[in-house]
């Protein structure tokens, strides 16, 4: 599953009414709730801000609000946006702006869509990866190999610390988890050492 790394904003306007849509990351209701009582304090005269959230895998946590549009019109729409993304953990946020011309049932639907798209659009997404947290300790003169082998295998966003030798702290994805001591065992001849700290799951950034 995806989960949204940045936040994504995107705004339209139909018919003089401003559709101002945000995409977050939330992992709880009451979180998603705060954001929302953010933005509606933040867009203090905006006439409407409808939302809709997913939380959680499974069997997700899902709600949706119209605020006062016509039943239909706006909650359920930017759910059908939420669900359609692939996205777990996101809450979708349309403020809208009225500017004085009806839109009907269809306008509304096609307005806070296409306000919600763009907004998931904008944002940035990480997959979750299931991985192990490692200790490598290796000396400096096998630094090179070593990083150029991890981030041939994806492996980049590593920490180094540096002492009588150095540390490396690296998340290797579970899959591939012993490719990667094997090859680490090859290239320094038995001389790293390995710990494993912990296994969770963690987000990669899609590039």
């Amino acid at each position: 599953m995806k989960q949204i790394t940045k936040s994504g904003e995107a705004e339209i306007i139909v018919k003089k009414s401003r559709f101002i849509g945000e995409a977050h990351c939330v992992h709880t209701e009451e979180e998603a709730a705060a954001l929302v009582a953010e933005t509606r304090k933040r867009y203090y005269d905006a006439r409407h801000v409808c939302y809709a959230y997913s939380i959680g895998n499974g069997v997700p946590r899902m709600k949706f609000s119209d605020d006062g549009e016509p039943k239909g019109t706006a909650g359920k729409p930017i759910l059908d946006v939420v669900e359609g993304s692939e996205i777990t953990d996101i809450l979708v946020i349309v403020t809208r702006y009225f500017g004085g011309i009806l839109l009907g049932t269809g306008g509304l639907v096609r307005a806070y869509s296409e306000a919600a798209s763009e907004a998931v659009k904008a944002a940035e997404t990480g997959t979750l990866v299931r991985c192990v947290k490692r200790n490598i300790d290796i000396a400096y003169p096998e630094f090179d190999k070593v990083r150029f082998m991890l981030e041939s295998k994806g492996i980049s966003d590593f920490e180094t610390e540096y002492g009588s030798g150095i540390r490396i702290v690296a998340y290797i994805p579970e899959e591939i988890d012993s490719e990667v001591i094997r090859e680490l065992t090859d290239i320094t001849r038995g001389s790293a050492e390995t710990e494993e700290l912990l296994r969770e799951s963690v987000i990669k950034k899609i590039v």
